[in-house]
């Protein structure tokens, strides 16, 4: 598809297809209804439905046999594009009925809803389909750490100056950044397993929120759709249907706010000021107007996703606040906000990935602004308290001075005549010479010094890069279990499918 711009010629090269997407959100291109992702999820729940009914012998063989053959006919449309939503229908649920009862007839057709409600159904149809959002946001934050790991590895001794308040604070190294990012990271895949703990529960077979009197084996239909139980009380899921959705909510927010953070750190570091780092043209776009500018703007939609998220995330907490026993409808727009939500997030990972996979490092830079703006004053502290046994609280006073006397001599370290000014205005008389005070102060000793874990030491920060590959790799073999566990009930629903079809 062509792409009109008002800007880019002084680019390399230009953002592709899914970037301007991403860039122009909704500008010139609508969302689809809710319901429609939800076709595929109500189907494998009432093919599960119709076939635990017929082994209940609610539903009698041949009445299984030829609800299913319908059902089949409508997946098999789906799947070629040939059925999507109605809006002269209510919902997705009514749509799939009126369609079973349209080619079998409503004495077949009419009895896919015996012991089941709309608010287990939807419920049922929901959890299906943020359980695969789960899998597919723990699967895109994996591989964004995999490149911050990489980057992180390579930048691992590329010194830069450290940040409190937006100041220079103390050394650090590229790498050690990185790594900062890959933690939060990390708990934010954990935060989308543990939803798993919490909601792969089957909420079908609670009608209503006060169960049936039909014999319902609601452990078939929950290993039929992969869950690890049943939900152990009807009442439950259907009046907190803003849970899981909340809980999945949070998760993500939190994974936009880490997204954004470190999106407004590659922001400054790219300006002309700090020139650090440089985003590829593709992660740029230009201006209507002025010829020069090639603004960072895919970071700027990660950081508007990330407020957007906390918005949608509100509403849906707010929903949840006041709901009395059983199914409240204002529960229902619960749906729009966590679909809204996850579409925002899931390009924001493969954006950040691909920023970081092209980003180019200004390593000189780096390291020549770790040796200025008294960078080393607080090593320089440290080492005197070390050395010479002085109370932390006395050595930095005495190089608080320091740094004022130095300030006047036009320096950007503390100096050997400013230190000893000090020492002398305290009455201190340590055996420091020149060369120590330089050393001392020097950015490249943070790699070697003795140093805590979590240090930017070159030592730490490669057990830290092998600790997260290797909780990475944990997490990597906890999702290819889960869809191992899925495919696996799958091929058993297949399986069942088949005796009742035979």
């Amino acid at each position: 598809m062509k792409v009109n711009r008002l800007w880019g010629e002084r680019f390399e090269s230009l953002p592709n297809r899914e970037i301007i997407d991403f860039l122009s959100g909704r500008d010139v291109k609508g969302i689809p209804p809710a319901d429609e992702r939800l076709i595929p999820y109500d189907l494998w729940g009432t093919q599960a439905h119709v076939m635990m009914l017929t082994h209940q012998g609610i539903l009698s063989k041949p009445e299984g046999k030829k609800i299913l053959k319908g059902l089949l006919e409508l997946e098999s449309l789906y799947l070629k594009g040939k059925f999507k939503v109605d809006p002269s229908y209510e919902d997705i649920h009514s749509q799939v009925e009126a369609f079973l009862i349209e080619r079998v007839g409503i004495d077949y057709g009419g009895k896919i809803h015996t012991g089941r409600s709309r608010n287990d159904q939807i419920a049922l149809d929901m959890r299906l389909y943020l359980r695969d959002q789960v899998l597919e946001g723990i699967e895109g934050i994996i591989e964004l750490i995999e490149s911050v790991l990489r980057r992180a590895w390579e930048h691992r001794a590329s010194l830069m100056p450290g940040f409190t308040h937006h100041q220079h604070a103390m050394v650090t190294t590229f790498g050690h950044l990185l790594l900062s990012f890959g933690e939060a990271l990390l708990r934010d895949a954990h935060r989308l397993t543990h939803w798993f703990d919490l909601f792969n529960k089957n909420p079908l077979g609670s009608g209503a929120g006060y169960g049936t009197s039909f014999a319902l084996d609601r452990k078939l239909t929950s290993t039929l759709l992969g869950f690890d139980g049943p939900t152990e009380n009807a009442i439950d899921p259907i009046t907190q249907r803003w849970e899981p959705e909340a809980e999945l909510a949070y998760a993500l927010t939190v994974t936009m706010n880490h997204l954004s953070s470190m999106a407004q750190t590659l922001i400054l570091l790219s300006t002309r000021e700090f020139n650090m780092v440089q985003l590829d043209d593709r992660h740029c776009s230009g201006s209507s107007i002025m010829p020069q500018k090639r603004n960072p703007c895919s970071l700027e939609i990660i950081k508007a996703k990330a407020s957007l998220s906390q918005g949608l995330l509100m509403s849906l907490l707010s929903i949840g606040k006041a709901l009395f026993m059983g199914y409240n409808r204002e529960t229902q727009w619960t749906k729009y906000w966590i679909m809204d939500l996850v579409d925002e997030v899931k390009p924001a990972l493969l954006v950040m990935k691909d920023i970081l996979q092209l980003l180019r490092v200004n390593s000189r830079r780096m390291e020549e602004l770790a040796r200025g703006d008294f960078i080393g004053a607080t090593p320089l502290m440290e080492w005197i308290v070390h050395s010479f046994h002085l109370p932390l609280r006395k050595a930095k006073r005495v190089v608080e001075k320091a740094v004022k006397y130095s300030e006047k001599e036009g320096r950007e370290e503390v100096s050997y005549q400013g230190l000893k000014k000090a020492l002398s205005e305290f009455n201190l008389d340590l055996s420091i010479s020149e060369s120590e005070v330089k050393q001392i102060q020097a950015p490249e000793r943070v790699l070697t010094q003795p140093s805590p874990i979590g240090a930017p030491s070159q030592k730490r920060i490669e057990e830290n890069y092998r600790s997260l590959r290797q909780r990475e790799k944990e997490l990597r073999k906890w999702l290819i279990e889960r869809k191992r566990k899925l495919q696996k009930a799958k091929e058993w629903f297949e399986e069942r499918r088949k005796q009742v079809l035979i």
